[in-house]
């Protein structure tokens, strides 16, 4: 037989506890503070521009050397969808010839940036800058770019992180 009497003097409670609702409110204050700002943070954007366009660059070389062509990297300065780089190849000139560039062919990306209007381009999201050196590779992979054939290293820039060089001598990407 059940005692009845036991479980009527007693009334179950629903809810939660003051220290449980501190405690919820804390957490969620932490998470808060290290969580918000990172949808307002430009680091994760231009960090993966920045491996966008150097993996444009160094794949702009390969191509220069595999196909025995001159290989364009053409830099659009701006921010945003205007800041644009794009890689184009130069069919009309033989293998070592002395001349005129003229890069008209695009040559695809393995992987081109969300967003751009061609296969052949990597484009800035919003609110990340680009600058810098347009480069042109040799059929050996070396840089010839004409206006800074003197200067020495040539650097494309992504906002907030580090430049991308270029080598003259060897085409050297880092």
């Amino acid at each position: 037989m059940v005692n009845h009497h036991l479980h009527a003097g007693r009334r179950r409670e629903s809810g939660f506890t003051l220290i449980e609702l501190i405690i919820v409110m804390i957490l969620v204050g932490v998470l808060a503070v290290a969580a918000i700002p990172r949808f307002f943070d430009r680091t994760f954007d231009e960090r993966g521009f920045h491996d966008a366009v150097k993996a444009a660059v160094q794949h702009a070389r390969r191509v220069a050397v595999a196909s025995r062509r001159f290989v364009c990297v053409t830099t659009t300065a701006g921010t945003g969808a205007f800041a644009v780089v794009s890689i184009s190849m130069d069919t009309t000139l033989p293998e070592g010839a002395a001349g005129n560039v003229s890069c008209t062919t695009s040559v695809p990306l393995a992987a081109p940036g969300r967003g751009c209007a061609a296969s052949n381009e990597v484009c800035a999201p919003a609110g990340v800058a680009l600058g810098g050196d347009s480069v042109i590779f040799d059929p050996l992979g070396r840089s010839v770019t004409a206006t800074r054939a003197l200067a020495g290293v040539l650097a494309i820039t992504v906002s907030n992180s580090p430049n991308i060089t270029i080598q003259p001598e060897t085409g050297w990407v880092q």
